[in-house]
């Protein structure tokens, strides 16, 4: 999306084409730049929406979106296909690259030649799927491999690929792992009002056919499991919501709470937060009532992920020393009026069961190719 207007957006394809849309437009394709190249995996809008880099093959193109001009081409500091482009949203010259061949490049585009607008290059060790950047200027990457393993690296003057953690278990943890198959890594978010970040992950399909979506939250030293995303119970929600029935490969938070998913099955799906910590915090001390501690509810109880700690700073962005967590695990925001409560680390309580879903509040949106 561009960072001046909500309906302004660009989009890549496999036909090797990157476009611009203006959703309030008749016609709301506005331009199209031919890359005549292989497939477009990724595409970003930056320099104040005024340049739009594509990532195909193993090249960057950059083009003039005013124009539509190519302005360069990045053709040497990726010897692999490049899955993930970004500009960064602070300083928005600065565009970075994720690629096949392991590596995370750093690309000052005021400068022409590509020697000079190289200012880094982050190891990733592994094949780099996608990437986010978080914290108050964005001076911290999460980068997701095509094995699911996220690592987190510093962006910053003094830090520049500084390997800070890494969650090498996701696919395994019992909450996404099925008999016959592993979970998977969607995205990682930063929210800005609480200034933590988190993970939405899905998990391999059970006995009937079904997935889980789950939301940790990421904090060193390790992945808590906060919330899992859950369709409404009958009745109390909108008629056909059906959530997702294939894999979710992509997803965006949005101001106010919403948090849109994409997936294989051509649905993309809105969910917002239930305020109903209150309710599985009753579910739980109602349990305990019942079975005096059971051991094997214990058992079952969501594992959260271990990292493993490249220095002692918490993955928590706060301006306090005070760590904060969110009770209830307001992600991309809470609702106005919602439940949630926000307690310090000491008191909060342990996390027994997930103390809150995200429920699907609209009918998907279904795509269909043309």
């Amino acid at each position: 999306f561009f960072q001046s207007s909500p309906f302004c957006l660009a989009s890549c394809s496999r036909d090797g084409s990157a476009r611009l849309w203006d959703l309030r437009a008749s016609e709301p394709c506005t331009r199209v730049f031919e890359l005549k190249t292989d497939e477009a995996f990724s595409c970003s809008v930056g320099r104040g929406d005024a340049a739009l880099a594509c990532g195909a093959a193993n090249k960057v193109h950059l083009f003039d979106v005013g124009q539509g001009k190519r302005l360069t081409v990045y053709k040497d500091t990726h010897t692999d296909t490049v899955n993930h482009v970004r500009f960064h949203p602070v300083d928005t010259s600065k565009l970075l690259s994720g690629s096949m061949d392991n590596l995370i490049a750093l690309l000052d585009t005021n400068e022409a030649k590509e020697d000079q607008a190289l200012l880094g290059i982050i190891p990733n060790e592994e094949c780099v799927q996608s990437f986010n950047l978080v914290g108050p200027d964005r001076n911290t990457l999460c980068s997701v491999s095509t094995t699911d393993q996220v690592r987190i690296w510093g962006l910053g003057e003094a830090d520049f690929g500084t390997r800070r953690a890494e969650f090498l278990g996701i696919r395994e943890n019992p909450l996404l792992a099925r008999e016959d198959s592993l979970g998977y890594v969607v995205s990682t978010f930063y929210d800005e009002p609480s200034s933590q970040v988190f993970l939405l992950a899905g998990s391999g399909e059970d006995s009937t056919g079904s997935r889980l979506l789950a939301l940790f939250r990421v904090a060193l030293p390790e992945a808590e499991p906060v919330a899992t995303f859950e369709l409404p119970v009958p009745g109390e929600g909108p008629l056909g919501l059906t959530g997702h029935s294939g894999l979710v490969r992509s997803a965006i938070c949005l101001p106010g709470g919403a948090v849109l998913t994409a997936g294989e099955d051509g649905h993309i799906c809105a969910w917002r937060e239930e305020g109903s910590s209150d309710a599985a915090a009753a579910a739980a001390a109602e349990g305990g009532a019942a079975g005096g501690g059971d051991e094997d509810a214990a058992a079952e109880a969501p594992q959260a992920i271990n990292a493993k700690s490249y220095e002692e700073s918490h993955l928590s962005f706060q301006a306090s020393d005070d760590y904060c967590s969110t009770v209830g695990g307001a992600s991309a925001g809470s609702d106005e009026g919602g439940s949630s409560s926000v307690t310090t680390e000491s008191d909060a309580p342990a996390l027994q069961t997930l103390q809150t879903t995200w429920t699907a509040f609209t009918s998907p949106l279904t795509h269909t190719s043309a």
